[in-house]
């Protein structure tokens, strides 16, 4: 018999990251050589990391204790993902773009409980960092409503760091 379950996480997973791979081909405005070109949300968008160059990334923060499968992680991540990228399209995408030219580097990390995953939201949103929560509808392996993981960024790698540096990798 097949297992519903993965099937769905599966679908779900592609489709996210599907989704972040269609919108972010199109969030870069191209000149007839080929060359990125400024659009006018850039002249608007303040930047609070101006003075930072080097890599970017993503990190995606996923509690432990509450037993996740792996379909069920990766589900959850890509809807961290698609989240913190369209905060990022809106908010900074200067940003944006910087991280998508450098690779878009996500990186999974674990926390034991809420209270950890809470504190490092409140850190990271303390330090003006683009976060997406997501919650759990509890329509499988959670009880509903459950704080599953936290995506920060896209940021530069030193600014995350000092955020979740010390957190160890899933």
């Amino acid at each position: 018999m097949i297992d519903t379950t993965h099937i769905v996480s599966a679908i779900a997973v592609f489709t996210s990251f599907l989704v972040g791979y269609k919108f972010g081909n199109k969030s870069i405005a191209k000149n007839a050589t080929g060359n990125s070109i400024p659009t006018s949300s850039d002249k608007k968008e303040e930047n609070i990391f101006s003075d930072f160059g080097g890599e970017y990334k993503m990190i995606l923060v996923v509690r432990n204790d509450l037993k996740m499968g792996k379909g069920k992680i990766a589900a959850q991540c890509g809807h961290a993902s698609v989240g913190a990228y369209e905060g990022a399209l809106n908010k900074t995408p200067s940003i944006l773009r910087k991280w998508q030219r450098s690779g878009q580097a996500k990186i999974a990390v674990k926390v034991e409980n809420e209270q950890q995953l809470m504190e490092i939201y409140r850190n990271a949103k303390a330090n003006n960092l683009n976060c997406c929560l997501i919650r759990d509808a509890g329509r499988t392996q959670i009880e509903p409503n459950s704080k599953t993981v936290l995506a920060i960024g896209p940021a530069p790698n030193e600014i995350i760091d000092m955020i979740t540096g010390h957190l160890k990798l899933l």
